[in-house]
């Protein structure tokens, strides 16, 4: 830094990145008004604990993303020659995190109209240290390079912008809404993995922050997972390993109303009672108040902007989720990854999605008592029927005598050697097919298959991601529930009620498969003299 910069009292204190953090840098508030920024509760947490990797679950609006443009700033004028990344799900998305930068540097010297004494020192300050980063262009202060990718400074420090930016070194790297990624473009995610968070070296930082969708599948889910795990284990972490932090909405003391009235459900008093139990805080009032108030508007994307934990995060599905409410639902009644032995006595049945030269997907179900038993599902692509045929003789060596296999009507259509798959199945030991007439409108399945759910019990055997034998990771079959989702609006907003055809929706379009067997008569008179004993996992 300049000469003048080197006073002992002043170096004490620049040399105090939390004292900078709290003092230098301006920022413009949710109102678009110039505020000094210094850290909230969820920033002052992060920045004490702050590890070398870090993986951050959050809600909206905590000042996560503002706390790291911040850092990215603070550390770039205080270390020469040091280069930081910023990855976003879009160009103009990481821009914005880039212009926060641009505008704290801009305003280091700001003092306001009514500034004090202290205010115009530390506005004195943030001259010397914007002459100590920039050049001079015709009597302003500017940084070398404005580029709306890239800001450089003199010391020789830059922070660049990408959607994955592979190659290179970075000390720091700013990740962005991989969620959003990891089920959008997942090519982009598995890239960000394999080669962004690779240019950092162990001694520098990376930040992944993100709110979360896709349920437990993908790769910001997984990353999430590991960091937990750590977070987990007794021994200190090493500067490989991802730290995990989650900050919730009851972490924000924004998120709060006034007023004196109840203003929502029994369900959702029921629920602010469980949530205060489980994690041993105490709600205000206004907290609920505002709670209930997002979720009116919110729906059933509140738990996934708003969670009030982890777990509830990954419950939620994504925007569009056809399954996903009745999932949620039966994953708060315990129904979803219970453990429980099938029952020998009655029938068991597979329900399949063909793929040739796509996915193949395949349920094992029981159903009796009034309800219905997903005992497993496997998946797998580009594989001959040989395989699928191996995989039930494997579950009928497992489970017993498979009674009836509901295959969707295209199994009945004969192959250009005159032979369908019906046959094909049959030369491979595997009988009792049963050939399911097509349903002419899709929502018809789609919502008998919703009336089922209410009486369904998911095996935890169903919540397991495998390596197919091609050693790719395939998505559980509840996960496959979950994400499955109708298309996205159009360019002028249109809605198409459309299920999109995806990793997710060869296992979803496998479920249905069963609800429509049942519609049309095809499976068995069933017993109720028996019910499997259950225990929540």
């Amino acid at each position: 830094m300049m000469d003048s910069l080197q006073h002992p009292a002043l170096r004490e204190r620049l040399a105090d990145p939390l004292w900078r953090l709290q003092h230098l840098y301006w920022i413009e508030n949710k109102a678009g008004h110039l505020q000094r920024f210094t850290l909230n509760a969820a920033q002052l947490r992060l920045h004490r604990c702050l590890w070398h990797r870090n993986a951050i679950l959050k809600a909206r609006q905590l000042g996560i993303s503002t706390y790291v443009a911040m850092l990215i700033l603070d550390r770039c004028l205080f270390t020469p020659n040091f280069h930081a990344g910023i990855i976003d799900k879009t160009l103009p998305d990481a821009e914005q995190k880039l212009e926060k930068i641009r505008f704290a540097w801009e305003h280091l010297d700001y003092a306001p109209p009514s500034a004090d004494s202290s205010e115009q020192a530390l506005a004195l300050l943030g001259r010397l240290i914007k002459q100590g980063s920039g050049v001079q262009k015709r009597g302003e202060w500017r940084l070398p390079s404005d580029a709306r990718s890239r800001l450089s400074f003199s010391n020789g420090s830059d922070v660049r912008l990408g959607t994955t930016l592979r190659g290179g070194t970075l000390q720091l790297l700013h990740v962005s809404e991989l969620a959003h990624v990891s089920v959008h473009a997942p090519w982009r995610a598995r890239e960000i993995r394999t080669g962004a968070i690779n240019t950092v070296p162990a001694e520098g930082t990376i930040i992944l922050e993100s709110t979360h969708e896709g349920g437990r599948y993908g790769v910001n889910y997984e990353m999430l997972l590991r960091a937990m795990e750590n977070n987990a284990k007794d021994h200190r972490l090493s500067p490989l390993d991802f730290r995990f932090f989650f900050f919730s909405w009851f972490d924000n003391p924004d998120y709060s109303l006034s007023g004196s009235h109840r203003g929502w459900s029994d369900e959702l008093a029921a629920y602010f009672e469980k949530l205060e139990s489980e994690s041993g805080i105490s709600l205000s009032h206004g907290q609920k108040l505002w709670y209930a108030r997002m979720e009116r508007m919110m729906g059933a994307a509140m738990r996934q902007e708003y969670p009030s934990s982890p777990q509830e995060a990954f419950s939620t599905g994504n925007d569009g989720a056809i399954y996903g409410s009745q999932i949620a639902l039966l994953r708060e009644q315990g129904r979803v990854g219970a453990d429980f032995e099938p029952n020998p006595a009655e029938p068991f049945y597979t329900s399949w999605d063909l793929g040739l030269s796509d996915h193949t997907a395949i349920w094992l179900v029981q159903r009796y008592g009034g309800q219905i038993y997903w005992l497993n599902h496997y998946a797998a692509n580009q594989l001959p029927l040989e395989h699928y045929a191996a995989k039930i003789h494997e579950w009928e060596q497992r489970y017993g005598r498979i009674g009836a296999h509901f295959l969707p009507h295209d199994a009945a259509h004969r192959d250009p050697h005159g032979q369908s798959y019906v046959e094909s199945l049959a030369h491979c030991g595997i009988s009792a097919v049963r050939v399911v007439p097509r349903t002419p409108d899709v929502w018809r399945g789609i919502n008998t298959l919703r009336s089922l759910l209410a009486q369904s019990w998911f095996h935890r055997d169903t919540l397991a991601v495998r390596l197919s034998p091609r050693g790719d990771k395939e998505p559980s079959g509840l996960t496959c529930l979950e994400m499955y989702h109708t298309a996205p609006p159009g360019a002028s907003g249109a809605v198409r009620e459309v299920p999109v055809h995806d990793a997710f929706s060869h296992s979803a379009d496998a479920a249905r498969m069963f609800a429509e067997a049942l519609s049309h008569g095809l499976v068995v008179p069933l017993t109720l003299h028996h019910t499997p004993r259950l225990a929540r996992m």
